[in-house]
């Protein structure tokens, strides 16, 4: 009889469950229909893996191999090291792959999420970057224009603002219309490590350009830069995309020129 790994057996629990018949599934899976047959038996019986229900050969010694994995501090884990001192100290006669199975079931990784959501208060968060459009038809002929897109990161509101160029004069006039649209400034402005703004360097080595770090200081917003690539755990961070951003140092409400506090979201 064909052995089937676990994902076939849900497969065919599944397909059973909704009416497929065993010849079907076992075209599907590629096994003879006894095969279905056996497993779907078992499956309604209620059967379990026999294997599932054993203890595992190293649990008894749980105590020694916590003491063990205290002893490494932060050093890395070494299952084969522990192996041979379970054998060497407490006479552990099993496999390396039992010590194995016993650590995955008593010590499991942590789970990692490609995305993280973070959520920022109204008014705390904007950002912003460029985006380049070839070949614009404008009053009939093809021009190449940027669009400069400014979101807030609590409400999603978006201004976007199209210019000719990305030079400092471009950039900060692009700013000030934004912030006019979205009817203020906030706390702070992410970037994406755009040169313009951005001197030297990304991510929080990045050195903002002095023009626009004086911009920011005369409107009272603080200018974040997104880390340097890869940043695939956190997922995207741009102002056209997503909420992973981190959160950002101030949460003060949003400023106008009056210094008057304004809603933006």
């Amino acid at each position: 009889m064909t052995r089937l790994d676990r994902e076939a057996r849900v497969a065919i629990e599944a397909l059973v469950s909704r009416g497929t018949s065993k010849a079907a599934v076992a075209r599907l899976l590629g096994v003879s229909e006894s095969t279905v047959r056996y497993h779907a038996g078992r499956m309604s019986a209620g059967a379990l893996d026999g294997r599932g229900g054993k203890a595992f050969k190293a649990a008894p010694l749980a105590e020694a191999i916590g003491h063990w994995r205290e002893a490494q501090a932060d050093a890395a884990i070494n299952l084969a090291g522990l192996h041979e001192w379970l054998a060497a100290e407490h006479g552990y006669d099993g496999s390396l792959r039992s010590v194995q199975r016993f650590w995955a079931k008593r010590y499991p990784a942590p789970a990692i999420r490609a995305r993280r959501r973070v959520e920022t208060p109204p008014g705390a968060q904007a950002q912003a970057d460029w985006a380049h459009f070839a070949d614009v038809i404008v009053g009939g002929e093809a021009r190449s224009l940027v669009a400069f897109k400014m979101v807030l990161s609590h409400s999603r509101k978006d201004a976007i603002v199209w210019s000719e160029g990305k030079d400092m004069l471009a950039w900060l006039g692009c700013h000030s219309e934004a912030f006019r649209r979205l009817g203020g400034v906030p706390a702070t402005v992410r970037i994406d490590n755009e040169k313009t703004a951005v001197s030297k360097g990304a991510g929080a080595w990045g050195v903002i350009n002095p023009s626009y770090r004086r911009y920011a200081t005369t409107l009272r917003f603080h200018v974040g830069c997104v880390p340097a690539a890869p940043a695939a755990v956190q997922g995207q961070d741009r102002a056209s995309g997503a909420r992973s951003t981190p959160r950002p140092r101030s949460s003060r409400p949003a400023l106008v020129r009056s210094g008057r506090p304004a809603a933006l979201d």
